[in-house]
C-alpha cells in the first residue's frame, strides 16, 4: 500500500468515527429528551413541594429539556413568585432555556401578573430570552407601578443591550427609587448608546444623590463616555466616593480634553483603595490617555 493510499484509508476511517460519534451524541439526546418527558410530570408536581431544595431541583431538571409542555412552562411561572429567591432563579432560568417562541406568550401574560415578584420574574426571564418581541413586552410595561419591577425590566433590556431601548431606559434615570435608578443606569452602560451620556452625567451631580446610585452612573459613563458630559465628569473627580472618583476619571481619560489634564493629575495622589489598584492608577492612566491622544493630533497637524 502507497502512503498516499494510507493516508486516505486512515483518513475514512477517522471520518466513519466522526459520523458514528455525532450519531450516538443524538441518540443519546433524543433518549434524554423522552426520558425528560416521561419525568415531566413529577418535576412539576415537585414544584410546588413543601421543601425548597425539591423545587429548586425540580426547576433546574425542567431547564435540562428546551421542549417543555405548556403545563411544565405554566408551572415555572408559577415558580417565578416563589418565596426563595434561589428557586425564582432556576424557574426563569428554566424558561429561558426553552425554545425560541415556546415560553415568551406566557411570560408576556405574567408581566401582567398581579403579583410584582412574578412580573419582576418574568422581566428576568425575557431578558435572558432576548430577541425583539421581548423588548417589545418589556417596553410596554417599563413604567409599571412597582419599583422592583421597573429595576427587573431595566435590568432584562439591559442585558438584551438593543441600543433602541436607550430612549425608553431614559426616564428611569429620574425614578424616584434608587434600585431603579441603578439599574437604569447599569442597562444604559451595557447598551452603549452615547445618547445617554449627558443626561447621565446630569443626574451623576445632581444634589441629594444616594452614594449607591452615584456609583452606577459613574460606571455607565466609563463605558459611554462623551465630550459633552466634560463639566459634570469633572465635578465627580471631587466626589466623596473612592469609586466614583475613579469610574469619573476613566471617563475623562477616553473624551476629555486639555481642561481635564490639571484636575486629572491633581488626582493621581489619590491613594484611595478600590477592589483593583487606587484612585491615583485610574487618575495616571487617564493623563496617559489623554497625552497619547494630544501627541497624535499634534502629528495630524
Amino acid at each position: 500500500m502507497t502512503p498516499e493510499s494510507t493516508f486516505l484509508e486512515s483518513a475514512r476511517r477517522a471520518a466513519e468515527r466522526a459520523r458514528d460519534a455525532v450519531a450516538d451524541l443524538a441518540n443519546n439526546a433524543r433518549a434524554w429528551r423522552e426520558r425528560s418527558g416521561e419525568r415531566e410530570p413529577i418535576y412539576i408536581a415537585e414544584l410546588a413541594a413543601e421543601e425548597p431544595v425539591r423545587r429548586w431541583r425540580a426547576a433546574a431538571a425542567l431547564r435540562r429539556n428546551p421542549l417543555g409542555s405548556p403545563e411544565a412552562i405554566a408551572a415555572l411561572v408559577q415558580a417565578l413568585a416563589d418565596e426563595e429567591q434561589f428557586v425564582r432563579w432556576h424557574a426563569a432560568e428554566a424558561l429561558a432555556a426553552q425554545e425560541p417562541g415556546r415560553a415568551h406568550a406566557a411570560l408576556e401574560r405574567a408581566l401582567g401578573d398581579g403579583d410584582p415578584v412574578r412580573r419582576a420574574g418574568a422581566a428576568e426571564a425575557l431578558g435572558k430570552l432576548g430577541g425583539e418581541s421581548a423588548v417589545l413586552a418589556l417596553r410596554r410595561h417599563i413604567s409599571d407601578g412597582d419599583p422592583t419591577v421597573r429595576a427587573a425590566i431595566a435590568a432584562a433590556l439591559g442585558q438584551i443591550a438593543d441600543p433602541t431601548t436607550a430612549e425608553d431606559l431614559l426616564p428611569l434615570i429620574e425614578d424616584g427609587e434608587p434600585e431603579v435608578v441603578r439599574a437604569a443606569a447599569r442597562a444604559l452602560g451595557q447598551i452603549g448608546n452615547t445618547l445617554a451620556a449627558c443626561p447621565l452625567a446630569a443626574a451623576l451631580v445632581q444634589p441629594g444623590q444616594d452614594v449607591l446610585v452615584r456609583r452606577a452612573l459613574a460606571a455607565a459613563l466609563s463605558h459611554i463616555p462623551h465630550p459633552d458630559a466634560q463639566a459634570p465628569l469633572l465635578e465627580a473627580l471631587s466626589d466623596p466616593d473612592p469609586q466614583v472618583r475613579a469610574y469619573a476619571a476613566s471617563a475623562l481619560g477616553q473624551v476629555g480634553n486639555e481642561e481635564a489634564h490639571e484636575p486629572l493629575r491633581a488626582l493621581t495622589g489619590d491613594k484611595s483603595r478600590l477592589i483593583r489598584g487606587t484612585v491615583s492608577d485610574r487618575a495616571k492612566r487617564a493623563v496617559e490617555l489623554l497625552e497619547r491622544r494630544g501627541r497624535r493630533q499634534a502629528q495630524q497637524t
